[in-house]
């Protein structure tokens, strides 16, 4: 039989030492008194927190600061107790109570050095100390908050609102403001006179204290913390070296100030967390891993071993120029011929998806361009907003192969770290989901917007926009911390309207409540899928920007009245100007759309903005009824028409099938559709491999089909001209990966 050793003889029975079968567990002794320590403060916590909610229960009728003129005033007079004054007694009595409490559990313990380990205390049971007190942390504690509830409603609310709405100079308007109301009603309480010190008073400044700037060599990566000294070169000396890395970190500004070259973001409390894998939570940016490190690297060896030459510049250039790129790219303008100085990760994006499966293929060798094009495919699959775990899988493929090829095209130098980082996108996307979620695009954008207005510096947005993020992050938490230390739950409401999460509350239409996500998608690739073209539209489509009413040519009306008359299978629908002759005939007046947006998708007709976000494709099934044929078009116009069928018994049978209501049959007359014109295709398969497709220049008469509902629209293209060795003009398509926003 065991024995207890004598360092543990104490018996505990404290909730956390009770969970067993005894009811009490051995700990030694002075783990028991700081276990039994803890009981008593929690115990007087939780009688203070049931005072405070009887103290809000018996004012919990009186409105917030909603007094009628005089109200408040009689109230003092007549009562001497208003809302301020009990609820303010309350806490200061729970208060006295808790500190006499915490020096009478300290007396306890007098003469003992707490930070002193005694002979009978093991280790372990600093170390159990430890992490209970970090798990106990508050990370919103406020001990310079006011103990009545509205004061902290007040403090609570300004400082908020002044985050989501009000710079700081305009902040300090608000808060004298608010200082003047509470002299008014006569309140023994203000307001910090500024931002900051509020900011202090409530903990909303807590939540960014685990900031920290560190300056770190581009060169060998070694981290310096900006607080401390750092050196004006870099000191890390590399193994093997004999000397040290002096990459340069700061750099003299106009001021004549050393200020650090690069400075990143680092939340420290993050290493506090037991259960946090740092290596897997480092996300691989996808911007910087694959437009900013292997297109230029690559283009720079093609460059060095005469791959590509300067006539080869000019001449893709030259096709360049006549390319459609569509919204949401970037337009190589003079960046090519100029052997692609100073590019930009939008830019060197658009030259992957875009230009390089045009402009490389008469330039470069057969297999260094077949093994560029595995890098091209994995990065159409890896930049969709939403993707499948089969896509991730397939770019991953791609990119292995291209990799392993590289090794074999080229020499060893040619592969890098950046590299290598390729095929851990796989894990990253897998953790955390599609790249529109944390690709660095934004900042960059950011950053060149405020470069340009000459603002701030670079890592002064990037301190404001971390610390800003987050705040939107804790906001939340900050709310629910106010709740729970003064139980007014009729401020909820409006906090909650000042946090990030809050989204207006609107009332859905019927297409909206409708809407189908994999329908829609379904019917986009699938020509088989029947669409007449009023069905749900995403909710990303409205409000609908529509234009003023107008009437439909009269050329275009006729394939406009084909289309219902297949669309509905009814021929009895006749021509708008035999209306006299027949109550089934259909309408000539229609409403323009500027745009649409289709799962974050914008489409355009070509007069909105030039050729930019009209030129698509969508499937059609083959005149042999085996084939599906993707169809490139250019959009003329979008447009809403309203329509409602005549009344067939065929209508009636999924009445009599499915017992369903008559509300369900209820019929949208609203259709919405893209005029289009359809390029003449061509069967050429010569650029298959690098999923380029080729049509002739020209449109295809306009038929029925031309009418589009604005659901089957698959992708957008982007086009490029081409002319053949025998002087025979074609087009280049090039399919763009399909947004999908949901």
């Amino acid at each position: 039989m065991s024995t207890i050793p004598e360092l543990y003889n104490e018996k505990c029975h404290c909730a956390g030492c009770s969970q067993n079968d005894l009811g009490y567990s051995f700990v030694a002794r002075r783990t028991a008194q700081r276990h039994n320590k803890r009981a008593r403060l929690n115990a007087i916590r939780c009688e203070r927190d049931m005072s405070t909610q009887r103290n809000m229960m018996e004012v919990d009728d009186e409105p917030i600061l909603t007094h009628q003129p005089g109200t408040l005033k009689e109230s003092y007079t007549q009562t001497n107790s208003p809302v301020w004054e009990g609820a303010s007694m309350s806490d200061t009595e729970d208060v006295s109570v808790t500190n006499d409490a915490i020096s009478n559990g300290d007396n306890d313990d007098s003469g003992s050095n707490s930070n002193e380990i005694s002979e009978d205390e093991s280790e372990d049971d600093v170390i159990e100390l430890d992490d209970n007190e970090l798990n106990s942390e508050d990370p919103f504690a406020t001990p310079d908050m006011p103990q009545n509830p509205v004061h902290r409603f007040i403090a609570t609310f300004v400082v908020m609102f002044a985050s989501h709405y009000v710079v700081d100079k305009g902040a300090v308007v608000l808060i004298e403001f608010i200082n003047k109301l509470l002299t008014i009603y006569q309140q023994d309480f203000q307001l910090p006179l500024s931002l900051p010190g509020l900011q202090r008073m409530t903990g909303f400044s807590a939540m960014t204290k685990g900031i920290k700037k560190f300056v770190v060599c581009q060169d060998c990566h070694k981290v310096y913390e900006e607080s401390a000294s750092v050196p004006s070169h870099c000191d890390f000396v590399k193994l093997g070296a004999r000397s040290s890395c002096n990459c340069q970190l700061m750099k003299t500004s106009a001021s004549g100030a050393l200020v650090a070259k690069r400075s990143y973001l680092y939340q420290s409390i993050l290493h506090r967390l037991g259960y946090l894998d740092l290596v897997r939570g480092t996300i691989i940016d996808p911007m910087h891993n694959l437009f900013l490190g292997t297109p230029k690297r690559l283009m720079d060896r093609w460059i060095k071993d005469e791959d590509i030459q300067d006539g080869d510049f000019a001449a893709m250039q030259k096709t360049a120029e006549t390319m459609i790129v569509p919204g949401g790219y970037t337009s190589l303008n003079s960046k090519i011929g100029k052997q692609f100085s100073y590019m930009k990760a939008d830019e060197w994006k658009s030259w992957v998806l875009i230009y390089s499966p045009v402009l490389l293929k008469d330039v470069l060798a057969k297999d260094r361009f077949e093994n560029w094009i595995n890098f091209v495919d994995a990065c159409r699959l890896l930049i969709k907003p939403t993707i499948t775990f089969d896509e991730v899988n397939t770019a991953h493929q791609f990119l292995q192969t291209f990799c392993t090829r590289c090794d074999e095209l080229y020499n060893a130098e040619i592969l890098t770290c950046n590299m290598h980082l390729h095929l851990h996108l796989r894990d990253t996307i897998r953790d955390f989901g599609p790249v529109y979620g944390y690709w660095l695009f934004g900042f960059e954008r950011f950053n060149g917007l405020l470069k340009n207005l000459k603002t701030n510096r670079k890592i002064g947005f990037e301190e404001t926009f971390m610390k800003k993020f987050i705040e939107d992050v804790h906001k939340d938490d900050l709310v629910n911390s106010f709740l729970q230390s003064t139980c007014q739950t009729s401020a909820f409401p409006l906090l909650t309207k000042l946090t990030s999460s809050f989204t207006p509350a609107t009332i859905p239409s019927i297409r909206q409540r409708t809407f189908r996500i994999q329908s829609f998608v379904e019917a986009s690739e699938d020509p088989n899928v029947l669409v007449k073209g009023n069905e749900p539209l995403p909710p990303s489509a409205f409000p609908l920007s529509l234009k003023s009413a107008t009437t439909m040519s009269d050329i275009h009306y006729v394939h406009l009245l084909q289309y219902y008359k297949v669309a509905y299978n009814n021929e009895q629908l006749v021509h708008f100007q035999q209306a006299s002759e027949s109550s089934y005939f259909v309408d000539n007046t229609i409403t323009l759309l500027k745009y649409i947006n289709i799962l974050g998708q914008v489409y355009k007709g070509k007069g909105e903005s030039g050729s930019r976000g009209s030129l698509v494709q969508a499937k059609f099934i083959g005149s042999t009824g085996e084939h599906i044929i993707a169809y490139t078009g250019q959009i003329q116009y979008i447009f809403t028409h309203s329509f409602t069928p005549p009344p067939t018994s065929s209508s009636l049978t999924p009445l009599l099938r499915t017992h369903r209501r008559p509300t369900q049959l209820l019929h949208n007359s609203q259709h919405t559709f893209a005029f289009i014109k359809w390029y003449t295709p061509e069967n050429d398969k010569s650029r298959e491999y690098e999923h380029v497709e080729t049509c002739f220049p020209t449109f295809s008469p306009d038929d029925f089909q031309c009418v589009l509902p604005v659901h089957r629209i698959m992708l957008e293209v982007a086009t490029a001209e081409h002319t053949t060795r025998r002087k025979v003009k074609k087009m280049l398509v090039i399919p763009l990966p399909k947004k999908q926003y949901i």
